[in-house]
């Protein structure tokens, strides 16, 4: 599942009944891409936790704008789908990005989540994570025979 974190309080947030009853026939998929998310009376929800990748300041905000995201593309894909784009989106805005400066240790903890992962050699988008070079090719590069 995706990590989660724990908002430090609780916040509650009021919807139009139309999103209500959308947001109950998705509480699951809404669960599962680690919103911790559960009706709180009559067309107001509570969301306690949030993917601990992101950064956000206003959790009722955030998922207003999620909701909106999910709703108006739903007729093209399920909500299960476009929440996993959202989330892979999401991970690459808050990735270590080229020229980043990173300490050794960084570098390390990296590789080793890399490797960790179902899927290492390709990011959520598709893009390669690692390549592979041939002994010529770095010969080559490096102007001399090893």
């Amino acid at each position: 599942g995706v990590p989660t974190q724990k908002l430090l309080l609780p916040q509650t947030f009021d919807v139009p009944p139309r999103d209500a009853d959308w947001i109950e026939q998705n509480l699951s998929v809404l669960q599962k891409m680690g919103i911790g998310i559960e009706s709180f009376g009559p067309d107001t929800f509570k969301i306690d936790s949030l993917p601990s990748f992101l950064d956000v300041s206003d959790a009722a905000q955030f998922m207003r704008k999620v909701i909106d995201d999910l709703k108006s593309a739903s007729n093209s894909a399920s909500p299960m789908r476009l929440g996993e784009e959202m989330i892979a989106k999401s991970v690459c805005r808050h990735a270590v990005k080229a020229n980043d400066p990173l300490r050794y240790r960084e570098v390390e903890k990296l590789i080793r989540d890399l490797l960790d992962c179902d899927l290492p050699y390709c990011c959520p988008h598709g893009r390669p994570t690692m390549i592979q070079i041939s002994l010529a090719e770095l010969e080559k590069k490096f102007g001399r025979k090893i």
